[in-house]
């Protein structure tokens, strides 16, 4: 006759079964870590309820610093006194020079290379010549290069049109020379 039986109502069986048991007693489980006594009695809600009252009275008050800070105008700053103002250069601005001046300049040397010696200070124009510079080799293909070295430095630089070498500009590469241009100035290399 067990075999009759279907699972739903033997299952039905083992709850009624179980119910007609007495449970056992209820088991206290203690815990590991015991909060302090206060901890226990802390009102977490009510102190949720300060945090935000104190961050919303920051809110305000940060509100009140940014948007109300006064704006200083060019007029009020040129009304002021400048009596208590400290003065932090006192040596006289020199003189400006003539525009002929600067413009004379300009027109000797190019602005955007200028010459540097090896140690970093400016090359007077007209101080390097052909002998400064020697010729070792021309390579010539689609992008043709040459090979300059410069005796003071004792290297050898391999470049392209358009390079910078001691201040000067290589304009063109020939099969038999090399052009370098330093503003009207030309050495040819051969």
């Amino acid at each position: 006759m067990s075999n009759d039986i279907s699972p739903e109502e033997k299952l039905f069986n083992i709850i009624k079964a179980d119910k007609s048991k007495p449970r056992p007693a209820a088991v206290e489980v203690v815990p590991a870590f015991a909060f302090p006594s206060w901890l226990e009695r802390f009102d977490f809600k009510q102190a949720d309820k300060i945090f935000l009252a104190v961050l919303a009275v920051l809110v305000v008050l940060i509100g009140v610093v940014v948007f109300r800070s006064p704006e200083i105008s060019i007029k009020q700053i040129a009304a002021m006194p400048l009596d208590n103002v400290p003065v932090l250069n006192t040596s006289p601005v020199p003189a400006y020079q003539p525009v002929d001046v600067y413009l004379a300049q300009v027109k000797k040397r190019d602005l955007f290379h200028p010459v540097l010696a090896a140690d970093g200070s400016l090359v007077p124009l007209g101080k390097l010549t052909n002998k400064d510079f020697v010729l070792s080799g021309i390579f010539l293909g689609q992008y043709p290069q040459a090979l300059i070295k410069v005796v003071s430095q004792d290297k050898v630089y391999f470049l392209k049109e358009g390079d910078n070498i001691e201040g000067y500009k290589v304009k063109s590469i020939q099969k038999d020379k090399v052009i370098l241009q330093q503003g009207d100035e030309q050495i040819e290399l051969l």
